[in-house]
């Protein structure tokens, strides 16, 4: 008996790379969620949890490509890894938080030695070459990839913005920078693809 052809589908071509990735236009804002914001909205007992919740409930539709740096991701784990005592239970809260995420995941780079020596020769008289070593690689990762950062780190956010205004402060309670959720709406919204009627 002959071996079995495999079907093919009716107009007798393969799917086009195109049907099976998401297109570029499709993608919405990239926005890079800082530790700070992230540690928020996993904690439902965060100070910042109803703000950052609201923040990130309206980015849902907007399917945004979410910059989430490697370092990002190590200091969330290991904060997480202090609070429940366990490596299994930290890589596991952070995996559910990218697989329930309304967008695209994304890295970033990976800076090399040489990256990082010319990434502080940069900013060698800015106020952001004052932060903490994640923080700077953090910030940098944001600002060369244009991202809209969210923040709950008001350290981190003095500094940043300075030199790069689309970093926005989020907190429950923040009269000093009650504009910047509607900044950063207005940025976001102006960024989004326009829908085709």
């Amino acid at each position: 008996m002959a071996p079995k052809k495999p079907k093919k589908n009716k107009k007798g071509k393969s799917k086009s790379l195109e049907q099976l990735t998401v297109k570029q236009a499709d993608i919405g804002p990239t926005v890079l969620l800082e530790s700070s914001f992230i540690l928020a909205l996993l904690d439902p007992r965060d100070s910042n949890y109803k703000a950052v919740k609201s923040v990130f409930g309206f980015l849902e539709p907007h399917n945004c490509r979410f910059h989430i740096p490697v370092y990002v991701f190590a200091e969330v784990v290991s904060k997480i890894i202090h609070k429940t005592r366990t490596v299994s239970n930290a890589l596991k809260t952070f995996e559910k938080f990218i697989d329930e995420l309304h967008g695209v995941p994304f890295v970033g780079s990976n800076p090399s030695l040489e990256e990082i020596i010319k990434r502080y020769k940069g900013l060698a008289r800015k106020q952001i070459r004052f932060l903490q070593s994640n923080d700077f690689f953090i910030a940098t990762e944001g600002i060369l990839s244009k991202s809209l950062i969210l923040t709950c780190d008001l350290g981190m956010y003095e500094k940043v913005k300075r030199n790069y205004q689309d970093i926005y402060f989020v907190a429950t309670d923040s009269r000093k920078y009650k504009d910047d959720i509607p900044r950063f709406t207005r940025k976001l919204l102006a960024k989004a693809p326009k829908k085709k009627k």
